[in-house]
């Protein structure tokens, strides 16, 4: 990393864009997980209500057990990354306030 030569030098302005940018890319990432699970619970609800019986009954409970472990992974993905984000800044750079 081109800081560690210099772990007590300020940010410049770029470099906290930078890491912004990065969180805010994860945060996106994160939402998306929750969407996405979020419409494939609607999906399963459809089949499970739709179809009383058969096999298309069966595919809504699928649907929304794999909703709820996708929820669940991008719960998980989310605090890891944004720990390894923390990390990563925290460890490297020293934020100091400039006055």
């Amino acid at each position: 990393m081109p800081y560690e030569k210099h772990p007590d030098t300020d940010l410049i302005l770029r470099d906290e864009l930078a890491i912004e940018r990065t969180r805010l890319a994860e945060e996106r990432t994160y939402l998306a997980y929750i969407r996405t699970g979020m419409s494939m619970i609607l999906g399963g609800f459809f089949f499970l209500g739709y179809f009383p019986e058969g096999p298309f009954h069966y595919v809504g409970y699928a649907t929304v057990a794999v909703s709820l472990i996708f929820i669940a992974y991008g719960v998980y993905n989310h605090r890891k990354s944004m720990e390894v984000i923390d990390k990563i800044t925290l460890g490297i750079f020293s934020f100091k306030k400039k006055k």
